[in-house]
C-alpha cells in the first residue's frame, strides 16, 4: 500500500511542511504497516467522499489530502479541520506523525 500524505494551510503558511511526503508500507515494520493498514480500514477510507466541506465562515483551517494506492484500487481525498469522525481523525493524527519521522529522518541523511 502507498499512501500520499500532504497538509497545508493554518493560520502560519510553511512551504517546505506542505511538501507530500509519500509511505510504502512495503518499507515499513510489519507492526508499523499492519497498524497503518488498520487505520485505513477502520477509517472506511475507500468510502470517504473525495472532498470535505469546509465549515461555513471556514478560513486558515489545516486542509489535508490524502491519496491511497493498493493493487486492487486507490482513493484519493481532500479533508479539512475540523475532523468529525474520530477515525478518520485518528488516521489524520497518524499521518502527520509519520510526516514528522520522514521529515525528521530525511534532515539526520542530510547532516554531514
Amino acid at each position: 500500500m502507498r499512501i500520499r500524505f500532504k497538509s497545508e494551510g493554518g493560520i502560519v503558511h510553511l512551504p517546505g511542511l506542505s511538501e507530500p511526503v509519500t509511505i510504502d508500507t512495503e518499507e515499513l515494520p510489519v507492526e508499523q504497516a499492519n497498524e497503518l493498514e488498520r487505520l485505513i480500514e477502520v477509517a472506511d477510507f475507500f468510502e470517504l467522499p473525495a472532498t470535505s466541506a469546509p465549515p461555513p465562515g471556514a478560513a486558515d483551517y489545516q486542509q489535508y489530502t490524502i491519496s491511497v494506492i493498493t493493487p486492487s484500487r486507490s482513493h484519493e481525498v481532500r479533508l479539512t479541520d475540523p475532523i468529525e469522525n474520530p477515525h478518520v481523525r485518528e488516521l489524520v493524527n497518524h499521518l502527520r506523525a509519520k510526516t514528522i519521522e520522514a521529515r525528521l529522518a530525511a534532515r539526520r541523511r542530510d547532516i554531514p
